[in-house]
């Protein structure tokens, strides 16, 4: 099914406003909860490689549509981290594998969205830094928590648009 990656991307939508909005009840903490790493575990594990690409790419814009970020900055990040998990899909075998792979994308796309809004941000070091740090571990927790239920809708789309499995090689 050629369309499959948009119908995932219209599934995994409420995850993402539910995240934004989340983030919205944040605001005065300036934390966000960023949950577009772990949108890319399911996908990667069953979708074709130009499906997976396109559904990252999407999903980046997506993001970077309410945050002011360089244009791209995230899309390009998640379409190579989707290139190299679509690559590597033995990495993703078991819960523990994907638990790790959802914590270690979700916190690697979160420091790249981090970097990019904060390039020319008029704030000194070491409030940066702090605030790097309580960023990059609530991207954790909530990559590694919000895993579950998030692949358990999109892998429930995935099965009622018939979608088989990948292969193990790409």
């Amino acid at each position: 099914m050629g369309w499959a990656w948009l119908i995932l991307l219209l599934a995994t939508y409420p995850w993402l406003l539910g995240a934004d909005l989340a983030s919205d009840s944040l605001a005065s903490s300036s934390l966000v909860f960023f949950v577009s790493g772990t949108c890319l575990i399911a996908p990667c594990r069953r979708l074709k490689r130009w499906q997976v690409i396109l559904f990252a790419a999407c999903l980046g814009f997506l993001f970077e549509a309410r945050r002011p970020i360089p244009d791209g900055a995230l899309a390009l990040s998640l379409v190579a981290v989707s290139i190299f998990l679509s690559s590597n899909r033995q990495l993703m075998r078991n819960t523990p594998g994907m638990l790790r792979a959802a914590a270690i994308v979700n916190v690697s796309a979160c420091l790249v969205w981090f970097v990019a809004s904060s390039y020319g941000a008029p704030a000194s070091a070491t409030d940066l830094a702090g605030h790097l740090l309580a960023q990059l571990l609530l991207a954790a927790v909530v990559g590694t928590i919000g895993l579950i239920p998030i692949a358990l809708t999109q892998n429930a789309a995935m099965d009622r648009m018939s979608v088989p499995p990948a292969p193990e090689t790409p």
